[in-house]
């Protein structure tokens, strides 16, 4: 039950940053944004929020494998790694189409 507790608090964080950033539109929540540097900050917003959204999902799926299928906990855990780093590697490279030229 402690792993569904501590995913569950970090899906919950990354859920309220993903829909402040996607439908309330902070970009300033945004690591690094400099509006300066951005020509579509809107497009930014959603794309930096939808994937905030999938990690959310992604960590509270890991603390339900976790806590009803415990023989699973390796495998949960590869998924959030992996997990992760994919949605930050397609931010990564997302990122590229909203740089002001």
């Amino acid at each position: 039950m402690f792993n569904l507790f501590v995913f569950g608090a970090i899906a919950l964080v990354m859920l309220l940053l993903g829909y402040q950033i996607k439908y309330k539109k902070k970009a300033s929540l945004i690591s690094g944004f400099d509006e300066k540097l951005v020509n579509d900050v809107n497009g930014l917003c959603n794309w930096v929020g939808n994937l905030m959204l999938i990690n959310a999902v992604i960590a509270l799926a890991t603390g339900i494998v976790m806590t009803y299928f415990p023989a699973q906990m390796n495998f949960a855990l590869i998924f959030f790694v992996g997990g992760i780093l994919a949605t930050s590697v397609f931010a990564i490279a997302g990122k590229r189409r909203f740089r002001r030229e």
